[in-house]
């Protein structure tokens, strides 16, 4: 049996199993024949290693060797204080380009009505389309978490691979939910001008805008139908975590905490309120033991662990299954949109 034959045989399984495999293949390969993508991988290696590698040089000593203080910092650090922007930030918008032009180039050029000649359901070229355009990103970007890994591990800081593995896991959810995303906005409309249009509206909106929406809206609730207190907070904090970068960043913020209760300290970490508003969310919405402590700035409210835990529908759980919600939302209405297009 030569070396290439368990490779071929599951390529032969994969497109006989899945309809839309040749498709998502397809789109990756293209990819792939570009050196765009390699240079793509680098960059992401850089972004990753680069705040570790700046404080390693600022932090040394006389001897070369990290100050022993600094070798502490662990990955909770790095990932809490820069990883996560770097993906909402910067990969993100990487997956919106990527996608955005998934459909709507194909319906510019005619292509589009030759792939679906062939024996692919409309259903399976969107599958295939965010599968395919997740991969040509999440490929360069698992060689930039490999690089990253590498580099801690020879690095004299402390390295924790699991913490490292439910971030990278995390991340390529988010990046298929993005690529989901993009894909439903090119399905919807003709060209690839209003495609890119549209993918910057949601870059904007999920990244900066959410919240401010959702923060407004919580205080119309309060002034317009008298709803405050705990159930105005629920309110909001789950419209919060309906947003996938938000999704994304308490979750990872959750799993990076060593003690038993880290969901209470990841959702309470969403808001900045006054510092009764913070008791009333830390105890009566996430069943926590807000305690006041002196700060920088003055006391502020911090929520302990309570004994219950926080309620399941802001679980980490649920909030991994609201993230994931979104790639079925999007494909929905990709698909649909994609299905009353004339072609």
């Amino acid at each position: 049996m030569s070396a290439d034959s368990g490779p071929a045989v599951l390529d032969e399984a994969l497109r006989q199993q899945f309809t839309w495999y040749a498709v998502a293949k397809k789109e990756f390969q293209d990819a792939v024949r570009s050196k765009g993508l390699w240079v793509l991988s680098l960059v992401f290696g850089l972004l990753f290693v680069f705040p570790a590698a700046r404080i390693w040089w600022e932090q040394r000593d006389s001897a070369g060797e990290l100050d022993a203080r600094a070798a502490d910092v662990g990955m909770q650090f790095f990932i809490s204080q820069f990883y996560l922007d770097t993906v909402t930030l910067v990969m993100s918008i990487v997956v919106l380009f990527v996608g955005y032009a998934a459909l709507t180039k194909e319906k510019e050029s005619g292509s589009l009505k030759f792939l679906l000649s062939l024996p692919f359901s409309r259903r399976d070229v969107i599958v295939g389309k965010v599968l395919g355009r997740a991969a040509v990103v999440a490929v360069p970007g698992a060689i930039g978490f490999g690089l990253t890994a590498l580099f801690f591990a020879l690095s004299p800081f402390t390295f924790k691979f699991g913490v490292f593995l439910w971030f990278v896991l995390f991340s390529l959810v988010l990046v298929v939910v993005i690529s989901a995303i993009a894909v439903s906005i090119s399905g919807a409309v003709s060209r690839n001008l209003y495609s890119l249009a549209g993918c910057a509206v949601a870059y904007i909106y999920l990244n900066f805008s959410w919240n401010l929406v959702v923060n407004w809206l919580g205080s119309r609730f309060s002034d317009t139908v008298g709803l405050s207190g705990p159930g105005r907070w629920q309110i909001v904090l789950f419209l919060k975590l309906l947003n996938p970068m938000q999704a994304y960043k308490t979750l990872t913020n959750s799993m990076l905490g060593e003690s038993e209760n880290t969901a209470q300290s990841a959702r309470f970490a969403m808001f900045s309120q006054g510092e009764q508003d913070m008791q009333t969310i830390c105890a009566d919405v996430l069943n926590g033991q807000p305690e006041v402590q002196p700060g920088f700035f003055g006391n502020q409210t911090v929520c302990q662990g309570g004994a219950g835990g926080v309620p399941f529908y802001f679980s980490d759980a649920a909030v991994f299954v609201y993230l994931l919600a979104w790639v079925g939302v999007a494909a929905a209405v990709s698909y649909y949109t994609f299905d009353q297009v004339d072609l």
